[in-house]
Protein backbone atom coordinates (compact mmCIF):
# COMPACT_ATOMS: atom_id res chain seq x y z
CA UNK A 1 0.00 0.00 0.00
CA UNK A 2 3.01 1.92 0.69
CA UNK A 3 4.63 1.91 -3.01
CA UNK A 4 1.57 2.83 -4.13
CA UNK A 5 1.33 6.06 -2.74
CA UNK A 6 4.37 6.91 -3.65
CA UNK A 7 3.90 6.67 -7.07
CA UNK A 8 0.95 8.19 -7.38
CA UNK A 9 2.50 11.85 -7.21
CA UNK A 10 4.94 10.17 -9.71
CA UNK A 11 2.18 9.38 -11.96
CA UNK A 12 1.06 13.00 -11.50
CA UNK A 13 4.07 14.33 -12.19
CA UNK A 14 4.86 12.40 -15.35
CA UNK A 15 1.18 13.66 -16.86
CA UNK A 16 1.77 17.43 -15.94
CA UNK A 17 5.63 17.48 -17.54
CA UNK A 18 4.29 15.89 -20.35
CA UNK A 19 1.34 18.97 -20.47
CA UNK A 20 3.72 21.92 -21.08
CA UNK A 21 6.77 22.14 -22.83
CA UNK A 22 8.09 25.78 -23.36
CA UNK A 23 11.95 26.63 -25.27
CA UNK A 24 12.71 29.93 -26.53
CA UNK A 25 15.25 30.93 -28.49
CA UNK A 26 17.43 33.72 -28.87
CA UNK A 27 20.84 35.58 -29.35
CA UNK A 28 22.16 35.94 -25.85
CA UNK A 29 24.33 39.30 -27.18
CA UNK A 30 21.92 40.64 -28.92
CA UNK A 31 20.89 44.09 -28.00
CA UNK A 32 17.46 44.40 -27.61
CA UNK A 33 17.08 47.93 -26.66
CA UNK A 34 16.61 49.60 -29.33
CA UNK A 35 13.12 47.43 -30.48
CA UNK A 36 10.30 49.76 -29.45
CA UNK A 37 7.43 48.85 -31.93
CA UNK A 38 6.43 45.46 -33.25
CA UNK A 39 3.72 44.53 -36.13
CA UNK A 40 2.00 41.73 -36.87
CA UNK A 41 2.63 39.47 -40.05
CA UNK A 42 1.27 36.14 -40.82
CA UNK A 43 -0.30 33.75 -38.42
CA UNK A 44 -0.80 30.44 -39.92
CA UNK A 45 -3.21 27.82 -38.38
CA UNK A 46 -2.35 24.61 -39.20
CA UNK A 47 -4.88 21.84 -37.60
CA UNK A 48 -6.73 20.18 -40.23
CA UNK A 49 -10.21 22.08 -40.75
CA UNK A 50 -12.24 18.90 -40.01
CA UNK A 51 -10.76 18.58 -36.45
CA UNK A 52 -10.58 22.92 -35.37
CA UNK A 53 -12.71 23.06 -32.54
CA UNK A 54 -12.02 27.19 -32.06
CA UNK A 55 -13.31 28.91 -34.88
CA UNK A 56 -9.81 30.26 -36.57
CA UNK A 57 -10.96 34.34 -36.30
CA UNK A 58 -11.14 33.59 -32.71
CA UNK A 59 -8.01 31.47 -31.92
CA UNK A 60 -5.84 33.89 -34.15
CA UNK A 61 -7.71 37.19 -31.58
CA UNK A 62 -6.49 35.01 -28.37
CA UNK A 63 -3.02 34.65 -29.93
CA UNK A 64 -2.21 38.09 -30.83
CA UNK A 65 -3.78 39.71 -27.75
CA UNK A 66 -1.68 37.06 -25.80
CA UNK A 67 1.12 38.39 -27.53
CA UNK A 68 -0.13 41.67 -27.48
CA UNK A 69 -0.63 41.88 -23.91
CA UNK A 70 3.37 40.91 -22.98
CA UNK A 71 4.72 42.74 -25.12
CA UNK A 72 3.05 46.08 -24.59
CA UNK A 73 3.92 45.38 -20.56
CA UNK A 74 7.41 45.13 -21.65
CA UNK A 75 7.39 48.54 -22.86
CA UNK A 76 6.71 48.02 -26.68
CA UNK A 77 4.16 50.07 -28.28
CA UNK A 78 1.87 47.97 -31.30
CA UNK A 79 1.91 50.13 -34.88
CA UNK A 80 0.19 49.24 -38.08
CA UNK A 81 3.83 49.09 -40.59
CA UNK A 82 7.33 50.38 -40.28
CA UNK A 83 7.43 48.65 -37.03
CA UNK A 84 11.27 47.57 -35.23
CA UNK A 85 9.89 43.81 -34.75
CA UNK A 86 7.67 41.78 -36.79
CA UNK A 87 5.62 38.92 -35.36
CA UNK A 88 4.44 35.70 -37.28
CA UNK A 89 3.18 32.83 -35.63
CA UNK A 90 1.83 29.15 -36.14
CA UNK A 91 -0.20 27.09 -34.05
CA UNK A 92 -2.26 24.12 -34.34
CA UNK A 93 -2.96 20.66 -33.10
CA UNK A 94 -2.76 16.97 -33.69
CA UNK A 95 -3.96 13.48 -32.46
CA UNK A 96 -1.53 11.72 -29.92
CA UNK A 97 -1.78 8.56 -28.16
CA UNK A 98 0.55 7.59 -25.68
CA UNK A 99 0.74 3.43 -23.92
CA UNK A 100 2.60 1.88 -21.97
CA UNK A 101 2.60 -1.01 -19.33
CA UNK A 102 1.24 -0.72 -15.96
CA UNK A 103 3.36 -1.46 -12.65
CA UNK A 104 2.43 -3.26 -9.59
CA UNK A 105 -1.43 -1.93 -8.48
CA UNK A 106 -2.29 -0.43 -11.81
CA UNK A 107 0.34 2.62 -12.01
CA UNK A 108 2.38 3.36 -14.42
CA UNK A 109 5.47 2.75 -15.65
CA UNK A 110 5.79 -0.94 -14.90
CA UNK A 111 6.72 -4.09 -16.44
CA UNK A 112 3.74 -5.95 -16.44
CA UNK A 113 2.85 -6.45 -20.25
CA UNK A 114 -0.13 -8.36 -19.56
CA UNK A 115 -1.81 -4.92 -18.84
CA UNK A 116 -1.53 -1.52 -20.63
CA UNK A 117 -2.78 2.20 -20.56
CA UNK A 118 -3.80 4.11 -23.06
CA UNK A 119 -4.12 7.55 -23.70
CA UNK A 120 -5.48 9.66 -26.14
CA UNK A 121 -5.19 13.31 -26.32
CA UNK A 122 -4.95 16.36 -28.68
CA UNK A 123 -1.18 17.85 -28.91
CA UNK A 124 -0.94 21.79 -29.47
CA UNK A 125 1.66 23.54 -30.78
CA UNK A 126 2.27 27.37 -30.70
CA UNK A 127 5.61 28.82 -32.19
CA UNK A 128 5.99 32.19 -31.99
CA UNK A 129 8.88 34.35 -33.62
CA UNK A 130 9.74 37.65 -33.51
CA UNK A 131 11.99 39.13 -36.25
CA UNK A 132 14.11 41.95 -36.86
CA UNK A 133 12.36 43.84 -39.84
CA UNK A 134 15.43 45.27 -40.95
CA UNK A 135 17.40 42.39 -41.33
CA UNK A 136 14.62 39.96 -40.89
CA UNK A 137 16.98 38.08 -38.28
CA UNK A 138 14.89 36.23 -35.53
CA UNK A 139 15.58 37.71 -32.49
CA UNK A 140 13.01 35.68 -30.37
CA UNK A 141 11.69 32.33 -30.72
CA UNK A 142 9.00 30.66 -28.52
CA UNK A 143 8.15 27.00 -28.96
CA UNK A 144 5.09 25.90 -26.88
CA UNK A 145 3.76 22.08 -27.12
CA UNK A 146 1.27 21.34 -24.64
CA UNK A 147 -1.51 18.78 -23.92
CA UNK A 148 -4.82 20.38 -25.24
CA UNK A 149 -7.18 17.90 -23.45
CA UNK A 150 -7.05 20.77 -21.26
CA UNK A 151 -10.04 22.93 -20.80
CA UNK A 152 -10.22 26.44 -21.02
CA UNK A 153 -8.40 27.03 -24.37
CA UNK A 154 -7.67 30.83 -23.94
CA UNK A 155 -6.35 30.40 -20.47
CA UNK A 156 -3.73 27.95 -21.82
CA UNK A 157 -2.33 30.52 -24.58
CA UNK A 158 -2.15 33.40 -22.30
CA UNK A 159 0.11 30.93 -20.02
CA UNK A 160 2.00 29.62 -22.94
CA UNK A 161 2.78 33.09 -24.34
CA UNK A 162 3.65 35.12 -20.68
CA UNK A 163 5.81 31.65 -19.96
CA UNK A 164 7.61 32.62 -23.49
CA UNK A 165 8.16 36.00 -23.02
CA UNK A 166 8.82 35.64 -19.67
CA UNK A 167 12.77 36.73 -19.64
CA UNK A 168 12.35 38.76 -22.77
CA UNK A 169 13.29 42.20 -22.02
CA UNK A 170 13.89 45.71 -23.84
CA UNK A 171 15.79 47.31 -21.03
CA UNK A 172 19.48 47.23 -20.83
CA UNK A 173 21.13 44.73 -18.63
CA UNK A 174 22.50 45.96 -15.51
CA UNK A 175 26.47 45.84 -15.98
CA UNK A 176 27.91 43.10 -13.46
CA UNK A 177 30.62 44.96 -10.83
CA UNK A 178 34.01 43.80 -10.53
Amino acid sequence: MIKSIVWLPVLLLSFSIRAQSITVEFDKNADLTHYKTFAFGEGVIITPKDLRVVPDPTLHKWIRDGITGELTQKGLHQVDSAADLLISYMAGTQVRSDAGDLGPLGLTPGANTSQTYMHDYRQGSLVIDLNDRNNNKLVWRVNAITNTNMPDAERVINQLVSKGFKKFSIQQKKKKKK
